[in-house]
């Protein structure tokens, strides 16, 4: 369900990160920079309904993004729920004159709640991203790969936080 990610992730998921200029491509940095990035995500109705179906097992999410190397964006995520249990889908993140858009995987955690047609429990997800391509500064970006973890609860709002460690792109 995020991203980046489900993603929302979600979103992204995907999914946020940016490139300080010591790590921008045609630099010679060869240093690792750990990028950590905050996402909330809400779930959209399906075309036609005023609701979101619990819990959903497709849709998309959008959502403000805040990378504190990298400022602020916005995600947005597709994602659905086979019958895995995992959440996978893809993500966008825009930011003023980039973007980057990617895949993410996200496990449920054992335990985290018990989510079913009457019952919206909290439940959390653990997962990664892989990163698919970029524009401006993140346009050197593709393949690299990140982590994200994820919270919900009521699995329509998803809130969460992803890590990339990136090196010169």
């Amino acid at each position: 369900m995020c991203l980046v990610g489900s993603a929302i992730a979600a979103a992204p998921l995907v999914i946020g990160f940016g490139v300080p200029a010591a790590l921008a491509k045609g630099t010679a940095a060869k240093s690792v920079a750990t990028l950590k990035c905050h996402i909330t995500l809400s779930t959209v109705p399906p075309p036609g309904s005023p609701s979101v179906n619990q819990p959903p097992a497709q849709g998309a999410q959008y959502g403000p993004a805040h990378c504190p190397k990298a400022g602020s964006g916005i995600e947005s995520t597709t994602f659905t729920v086979p019958a895995s249990g995992d959440t996978v889908g893809s993500y966008a993140l825009y930011f003023g004159t980039s973007s980057v858009r990617g895949k993410f995987n996200l496990i449920p955690n054992e335990g985290s709640g018990d989510l079913s047609a009457t019952n919206f429990e909290s439940e959390s997800w653990v997962g990664t991203f892989t990163v698919t391509g970029g524009t401006g500064t993140y346009a050197g970006a593709a393949g690299k790969k990140g982590t994200i973890k994820c919270t919900s609860g009521d699995s329509v709002h998803v809130t969460c936080t992803e890590k990339i460690g990136l090196t010169k792109l």
